[in-house]
């Protein structure tokens, strides 16, 4: 769900040394990243709960991962919270209910890029455990989730931004079309030279709505939202200039093939404003929809602009 999902500001900028028994997946601060404390620079990325496992540390840093990107772009990454394996308490973030990696280093630009193959790792990973589509433009029903949260996340932990509104709408890499996302390696394994990932992905403003759950069967309501033959999406199209994707409610195939809760994805090229506008519309019919049918969102409704929390 969003409330469980979005994630906190950031932790404390100092990096903790762990003990033994941690080092080999949180990682412990090497000394001379801080002989210079006032240049030391720290950045967070979140992981969603739903990712936030054992599997998916020792993807991102088990099997030697985690010394060649620390000597590759000069920086350390410490893993902490559920689903890092760390037994050290007293690491920031050590009680979250999700993953947190912090990456510490003298450049900014170097932790940015190490972010970024952070980033692409978690998708890579979303990517290899979703059954393949059969058109290469579909993407995997969970990636928009991912890259919202991840947004979300980079947004958050910059220290320029200063709206930390949970629920915002954010500039993210685009989920569509799906190949964007690809590794050229994935196509042509054999070729060590093609390791690299396609053109860049665009990026969009984009905003994820929690869909909600019948009072009695939990079921998943959400097609209401698509209308007849698929006529509100066009109108979300026309009217407001966004794409609106709804997933996990299009039978046990759709809901299996999804990581995460079911949800609704809406995106645009043109404004933050767009993304909004059609949040409010789509708001305003789930409201209608729970009070008719006696269903709930977990979180409770979104509270929209104007309303008094």
């Amino acid at each position: 769900m969003i409330s469980d999902e979005l994630l906190p500001d950031g932790v404390p900028g100092t990096i903790p040394v762990g003990n033994e028994d941690n080092m080999a997946v949180t990682g412990a601060a090497d000394d001379s990243m801080m002989d210079d404390d006032e240049s030391l620079q720290v950045r967070t990325m979140e992981v969603p709960r739903w990712l936030s496992t054992l599997d998916v540390t020792k993807y991102l840093v088990g099997h030697g991962k985690k010394r060649s990107l620390e000597e590759e772009y000069e920086c350390t990454i410490v893993i902490s919270g559920h689903g890092s394996g760390t037994k050290d308490p007293t690491i920031p973030g050590f009680h979250l209910p999700h993953l947190l990696v912090t990456i510490s280093g003298h450049d900014v630009r170097l932790i940015g890029r190490l972010r970024r193959v952070l980033e692409d790792s978690l998708i890579d990973y979303v990517i290899e455990n979703t059954p393949e589509p059969e058109d290469h433009r579909t993407p995997p029903p969970s990636l928009g989730r991912l890259l919202y949260s991840l947004a979300l996340s980079a947004a958050n932990a910059s220290p320029k931004t200063k709206d930390h509104t949970p629920d915002r709408t954010v500039l993210a890499r685009s989920h569509y079309p799906f190949y964007l996302h690809t590794r050229k390696s994935h196509r042509d394994s054999n070729n060590d030279n093609n390791n690299q990932r396609g053109p860049p992905t665009k990026r969009v403003w984009m905003n994820v709505m929690e869909l909600p759950q019948d009072d009695d069967t939990e079921e998943y309501h959400g097609r209401f939202l698509a209308g007849k033959n698929g006529s509100l999406l066009e109108y979300y199209r026309t009217k407001f200039q966004c794409r609106v994707d709804i997933y996990g409610v299009w039978g046990e195939d759709d809901a299996d093939d999804l990581m995460c809760a079911p949800y609704v994805l809406v995106t645009s090229e043109e404004s933050k404003h767009n993304v909004d506008k059609c949040l409010q519309f789509i708001e305003h019919r789930v409201r209608e929809h729970e009070e008719k049918y006696g269903a709930s969102r977990r979180s409770g409704k979104r509270i929209l602009k104007g309303e008094m929390e």
